[in-house]
């Protein structure tokens, strides 16, 4: 298979975004950010928390930047939990836009469950959240616009699910999971959707994290776009893995996980946490 993007090459000035001690509310972890593109300038939407463990909040941080590398921040987040369902925290974004506006989907925890829930902009500042979308469940990623008539969203971790929409309200589940983990590799032991997928001339391109029992690696796919649950293709190789410092030791250690993709000058651009503690980049030609 060839892939839409060439070999993935670490931004040698990684991490990009790390936590600020003097902003509280992103004092401790700053990490798994999706982004997308706007009027030339690349939005980041990232996870943010205070404290560790048992005790986090989680919110939704923004970085705007003119080339793909060099941020400014809000002052203050975006999406934050208002609702029971949240009230741990809004995290893991991942976003797309279709029809003119832009939707975000994230993670809702409250602490005992997690559900994915749905946030809508038309100007990626102002966010209006439409509530859960799947309980009891995490990690969704919406193909952006219809095929053959509906809205498909891959969604949870272990293995990927594929789930159907004709209204982005209520979904329904494709009993078997379209990726699986493979034994003896790097994915051996979970796979979690990466990035909203993109699609291409050659299927919808989508980039996974995965487990191996000790590290994070990321991994691509490709399915049919005509059949979204359809498996054409997936890497034998981790595309990227944990191996710098900064990757490695953190909150959870040796953890490279995308979230966020974006197509510009010729190249993509792909933004991963590292140890669950920052944000890096890796960049890539653009092939097709």
């Amino acid at each position: 298979m060839e892939w839409p993007i060439g070999k993935l090459e670490k931004y040698k000035e990684n991490p990009i975004l790390i936590p600020l001690r003097d902003n509280r509310w992103e004092s401790a972890a700053v990490y798994n950010g999706t982004a997308i593109e706007k009027d030339g300038k690349i939005y980041v939407f990232y996870r943010a928390e205070e404290k560790y463990y048992n005790e986090y909040v989680s919110k939704i941080g923004l970085a705007i930047s003119e080339d793909g590398f060099k941020f400014k921040r809000y002052e203050n987040p975006l999406i934050f939990p208002e609702e029971e369902y949240e009230k741990r925290g809004c995290e893991d974004p991942r976003i797309c836009e279709f029809g003119g506006e832009y939707y975000m989907t994230y993670v809702a925890y409250s602490g005992p469950d997690v559900n994915i829930a749905l946030a809508v902009s038309k100007d990626l500042i102002h966010w209006e959240k439409k509530g859960i979308l799947i309980k009891n469940s995490k990690s969704g990623g919406l193909i952006p616009g219809k095929i053959n008539g509906k809205y498909f969203m891959y969604f949870w971790d272990t293995n990927i699910y594929l789930a159907t929409s004709e209204d982005l309200k209520k979904w329904e589940i494709i009993e078997k999971p379209v990726l699986i983990p493979r034994e003896e590799s790097f994915d051996s032991k979970l796979v979690e959707i990466g990035p909203c997928p993109i699609i291409t001339e050659k299927g919808i391109f989508l980039i996974y994290n995965s487990f191996d029992g000790i590290k994070y690696n990321i991994g691509y796919a490709m399915f049919d776009k005509n059949s979204p649950e359809k498996l054409i293709a997936r890497t034998d190789e981790p595309v990227l893995f944990p191996e710098k410092y900064w990757e490695s030791y953190g909150k959870v250690n040796y953890v490279v996980f995308a979230e966020g993709l974006v197509e510009k000058n010729e190249r993509y651009l792909l933004y991963y946490g590292g140890a669950d503690k920052s944000i890096g980049l890796a960049v890539g030609e653009k092939v097709y």
